[in-house]
């Protein structure tokens, strides 16, 4: 018997569970990285799907500014209107280092050189 599927809203919880995660670990390289792999892999699941797709653009307006930024980058191997749209908003509005992430983000999508495959 196979196990149920998730809903988009599970997908997405568990997903920002992970980003979150990922955020709070930001001062520990070592599991941050760790933890990024994870998610990482967890996107590749879900974009696999149009409701993993869905659960990760819903989380476009999440509070927490990690979560959009995982997000939108995520997005970009579908969605390239909704996910740059998001990394420019962080980039423009936010003080913190994921403005620097989202700026170097949007280089290397425009580029050509992001690589979301890995």
């Amino acid at each position: 018997m196979s196990a149920p599927l998730q809903s988009v809203e599970e997908m997405r919880q568990i997903y920002r569970d992970l980003a979150v995660e990922w955020d709070e670990a930001r001062d520990n390289p070592a599991l941050a990285n760790k933890i990024f792999r994870r998610l990482h892999a967890l996107a590749k699941e879900h974009r696999a799907s149009a409701e993993g797709r869905a659960a990760i653009e819903g989380l476009f307006d999440d509070a927490v500014a990690a979560v959009r930024l995982i997000a939108a980058t995520d997005s970009l191997a579908w969605d390239s209107s909704g996910g740059i749209a998001v990394l420019e908003d962080i980039e423009r509005n936010n003080s913190s280092l994921f403005a620097v992430d989202a700026k170097w983000t949007l280089r290397s999508y425009r580029s050509g050189k992001l690589d979301l495959d890995w």
